[in-house]
């Protein structure tokens, strides 16, 4: 048994020289420096960017047909424009006609991008892009709401997305809580 009490420092050694390497030019060293960050790639017109997330998908009257996926561009602050890339995704291979509009509440200004251009005939998973400008007002939470409306075998139907956007500084991290005295031991009697 006693000649097992060194394994444990000789694996984890081990596991620490494996775990250094590059996985470039094992054993040469002092190549060259990686960069921080790779460069975005330039994506074709049927990729969605990795960056995009999903909008809440809100009230709509008829069949789900679509989905929008959003990303902002900048950090949003007060009287700073806001580029926010939107894309809408068919969910139907039966669809005639995609339009739609975007709206503002209280706190952003709609500055561009109002009217959602009506897209005839679109192939479902192929994505429609769009991009609006908005101007922050204040600091807050707002939301900006996509009303995307659908036509299809003589019928017209819309959903509403909403597109969060928290204006103004992070807030502070809260620090860790101390470990609770509670859970200590108390003496036996």
């Amino acid at each position: 048994m006693r000649m097992f009490t060194h394994l444990g420092p000789a694996l984890a050694a081990t596991v620490i020289l494996f775990g250094c390497g590059s996985g470039e030019n094992p054993g040469v060293g002092g190549g060259a420096a990686k960069p921080a960050a790779a460069p975005r790639k330039v994506q074709s017109g049927d990729v969605v960017s990795p960056n995009m997330v999903s909008a809440v998908g809100g009230a709509h009257t008829g069949r789900a047909a679509v989905q929008l996926k959003f990303e902002l561009r900048q950090r949003p602050d007060v009287a700073q424009p806001l580029d926010i890339d939107i894309v809408i995704l068919p969910a139907s291979a039966d669809l005639d006609r995609l339009y739609g509009k975007v709206e503002t509440g209280d706190g952003l200004e709609l500055a561009e991008g109002a009217q959602i251009a009506p897209t005839e005939r679109p192939v479902e998973g192929i994505p429609i892009r769009h991009s609006i400008k908005v101007l922050p007002k204040k600091d807050g939470i707002f939301t900006v709401n996509a009303v995307v409306s659908a036509d299809a075998a003589g019928q017209s139907w819309s959903q509403t997305f909403s597109i969060p956007v928290i204006v103004g500084a992070p807030l502070p991290e809260v620090p860790a809580k101390p470990p609770s005295s509670a859970a200590t031991t108390k003496p036996a009697r």
